[in-house]
């Protein structure tokens, strides 16, 4: 992975490949047979995994026996790929989970059942969603066209903080992202010149965009910024850099802990105008990953799972909330909780029993499970009995 470092951005892309991509299970059982050949299917996976270093995704788009027709074991293995993410629409996926994957469950509600146990346990994470296309987080959405849902990939990625707004402006940073797509372009085509791609990723050039990812949502609202003005600035920023990079640009948020702390060292370092919502010395000046509190710090739920509503209609995906707790949720507190929320971000939760994700910072490291707030269960409250008082008087 390439990283090239601006004013109040950095770029992220690869070398002779996009950065990030997604296909289909039905794409994928086109060259290996799933339900006869799962090893050559987890062969094929592995080779384009190395190939895209901001990760692939699976969307499992096959009917549900082929979830449960294959076995435990191709799913742990393929949960456990470097690179890969799993995204699967049934619930029925809960009988092949042994233990955490790197994967999620896209759906309306909450998973219930044996798969919203396993989502509560901190196996899968949570993807609200209820319409055909899907939502990749660290990627961007896979479009389902009217007659199937298609691979596709972005070049790259741009990520900044949302306290840059007024300074990024597109003029500057399309030429830079130009000239990165073209020297890709050119590696790209030697590539499959020396039938170096796989067969089973069909690429396409015009479905192929960029990706800006947008972080530091604790600090932008620490300085007083407006949630409106600030979707205002990105969906201008967007439309500018599409319209001048002639391809697809998709909005999203970035988790990101190196990003946010390259970004916000450079931002004290170079003494700019959005530096004055960072910690001062001797604490680490860093932008928090996302938009709401650091997920590696205490801090209310609330505060974690923060999602304006100025921003739900420009983000390709809804923000990622890792939600530590000191024990395992309860099925009730959780819907209690979540009436509460709205909009609602994608959720893992992170319990004791699970380690927190990477990568580990001396900087900022994770707090132990015991110091989060628990959650509280609302079965487990007792209301006084009416006229319990008078009662034991009369006796």
């Amino acid at each position: 992975m390439s990283l090239l470092e601006g004013r109040g951005f950095l770029v992220r892309y690869g070398s002779d490949a996009p950065f990030t991509g997604w296909i289909t299970a039905r794409q994928l059982e086109t060259v290996a047979p799933l339900s006869s050949a799962p090893w050559m299917a987890f062969q094929a996976l592995s080779e384009l995994a190395q190939l895209f270093p901001g990760g692939l995704s699976l969307l499992w788009d096959l009917p549900q026996a082929s979830l449960t027709g294959l076995p435990k074991a191709f799913w742990m293995v393929l949960g456990h790929l470097p690179g890969l993410t799993l995204h699967v629409r049934d619930e029925a996926f809960a009988e092949c989970l042994e233990g955490p994957v790197q994967g999620w469950f896209h759906g309306p509600l909450p998973p219930k059942g044996l798969l919203g146990q396993a989502w509560r346990q901190g196996w899968i994470g949570w993807m609200p969603e209820s319409g055909p296309a899907w939502s990749l987080p660290g990627i961007g959405k896979a479009e389902v066209l009217p007659d199937e849902l298609l691979a596709g990939c972005h070049w790259g990625e741009l990520v900044l903080p949302l306290g840059a707004l007024q300074d990024v402006k597109a003029e500057e940073i399309a030429p830079l992202l130009g000239d990165i797509q073209a020297g890709l372009e050119r590696n790209l085509s030697l590539r499959m010149s020396a039938r170096a791609w796989p067969e089973v990723f069909p690429f396409q050039r015009r479905r192929t965009g960029w990706r800006i990812a947008v972080l530091g949502g604790r600090e932008y609202r620490s300085a007083n910024g407006s949630w409106e003005e600030a979707g205002l600035l990105l969906e201008r920023l967007t439309e500018e850099m599409a319209r001048l990079l002639k391809c697809p640009i998709q909005l999203a948020t970035s988790h990101d802990p190196e990003a946010a702390s390259r970004l916000g060292h450079q931002a004290m370092r170079e003494g700019q105008p959005w530096r004055y919502s960072l910690a001062l010395p001797p604490a680490s000046p860093t932008f928090t990953p996302g938009l709401g509190t650091d997920p590696r710090e205490p801090s209310p739920l609330e505060s974690r799972v923060a999602f304006p509503d100025a921003l739900a209609p420009l983000l390709a995906h809804p923000p990622v909330a890792q939600l530590r707790l000191p024990h395992l949720p309860a099925e009730t507190a959780v819907t209690a909780f979540l009436r509460g929320v709205h909009p609602v971000p994608a959720i893992r939760w992170i319990p004791p029993e699970v380690p927190p994700p990477g990568p580990f910072l001396q900087e900022r490291p994770w707090a132990p499970s015991s110091a989060f707030v628990p959650l509280a269960d609302v079965t487990q409250a007792l209301q006084p009995r009416l006229f319990a008082d008078h009662a034991g008087d009369a006796e």
